[in-house]
């Protein structure tokens, strides 16, 4: 299998990306994603298989109490591939080798713009533990109460 990433930077990904979720929730993710990619505020990068589209992830830049993220919006994988490690992605799940090209874009716009994290929302408590264990998030509650998980860059 050849892997390929590429993105989307201010075109509307929408149809592409729409077809590849099962459930009205992902496409209610998808939707918002999209919206925010044709605003330019969120860069879309997609991991395909030949011409197949396999995974994506949408992040942007933002302040959580002042400190400047490099946050997951949202990360998807089609439901075939979920869970399969891939030898190209040196024994990896796609969803962690998109969390790792997250950190490597964060380490590279840390240099630039004064990044400190890597955040994101868990979408669920076993994802958030995932998140903890595999990758060594930590724990954090804004000044708003809001729950994220993040690393430093």
């Amino acid at each position: 299998m050849l892997f390929k990433v590429d993105k989307f930077v201010s075109e509307n990904p929408f149809l592409k990306l729409i077809k590849l979720a099962n459930y009205d929730r992902n496409r209610q993710f998808i939707k918002e994603l999209c919206k925010s990619c044709s605003k330019k505020d969120t860069v879309i990068y997609y991991l395909y298989i030949g011409e197949e589209i396999c995974g994506f992830v949408g992040i942007s830049v933002n302040k959580i109490d002042n400190i400047p993220c490099l946050q997951v919006d949202y990360i998807y994988v089609k439901e075939e591939y979920r869970k399969s490690e891939f030898e190209e992605l040196n024994q990896k799940r796609i969803s962690e080798f998109l969390i790792f090209l997250c950190m490597e874009i964060g380490k590279d716009l840390q240099s630039k713009i004064g990044l400190r994290w890597l955040a994101l929302i868990p979408d669920n408590n076993e994802l958030e533990v995932f998140y903890i264990e595999y990758f060594k998030f930590t724990k954090y509650k804004t000044k708003n109460n809001i729950h994220i998980l993040f690393i430093s860059l």
